[in-house]
């Protein structure tokens, strides 16, 4: 039997341009984003803020340089709903739980029932190699409240190479229609009450949301 286990890698806020991002962060987080870069085949490419623990933020937009994308962009980069939500300013889209305690963790996850990430790829930049789940029209899970999965196949970690910059994840809530169902399937997903499921709530709404709270140099900022 695969023993497996999820806890929260990232969160994710998508910008119309890498630039528009990176100014955000300044003015909203107080802070410079770093790392990061771009994505073959993705057409996309982000930047990074460290978070506490082994958590980070990502910043990500559709590069203009990089022609046409090989399959549909993460977190519904190429949809409507999306493109209109960031198009006056980044915002957060979706979050990222971290695969462990098995090499094949991820495959296993992905097929959990009532969970719409199936599709699994490998991606590399760099030293860094991982796998992705993603839904196959490259929409968000569940309007963003699910988590999408990551398996990092290497020793090293995003945090690793990132500066600290005073910026804490202090909460996610997500707002679920059917807060019961989400809560099952996150359980489901195997995500961890010690790291990432104190920081994680799901509650109730009339439409799926996705808010953080997070602690900056600027006092504290909410994210929606």
């Amino acid at each position: 039997m695969t023993t497996a286990i999820t806890e929260l890698d990232h969160i994710v806020v998508a910008a119309s341009t890498l630039d528009a991002g990176r100014a955000w962060a300044r003015d909203v987080l107080g802070v410079e984003p770093a790392g990061g870069g771009k994505h073959d085949g993705l057409a996309t490419h982000n930047t990074l803020v460290k978070l506490d623990g082994r958590r980070y933020l990502e910043i990500i937009a559709i590069d203009p340089d990089a022609g046409a994308p090989s399959f549909p962009r993460w977190f519904g980069l190429d949809t409507p709903e999306v493109r209109a939500l960031i198009a006056h300013e980044p915002r957060l889209v979706a979050w990222v739980a971290r695969c462990a305690g098995a090499p094949d963790a991820i495959e296993h996850l992905a097929a959990t029932p009532g969970y719409d990430a199936r599709v699994v790829r490998p991606a590399s930049r760099g030293d860094f190699r991982w796998r992705f789940a993603f839904t196959a029209d490259g929409r968000r899970i569940s309007g963003g409240v699910l988590p999408h999965l990551i398996q990092w196949d290497c020793g090293l970690h995003p945090c690793d190479r990132l500066p600290e910059c005073g910026v804490a994840l202090t909460g996610l809530t997500l707002g679920a229609v059917v807060p019961e169902r989400a809560a099952a399937t996150l359980e489901l997903l195997a995500l961890r009450a010690d790291y990432g499921g104190e920081v994680v709530q799901v509650g109730q709404s009339s439409s799926p949301q996705i808010v953080a709270t997070l602690q900056t140099p600027k006092g504290l900022v909410v994210l929606d």
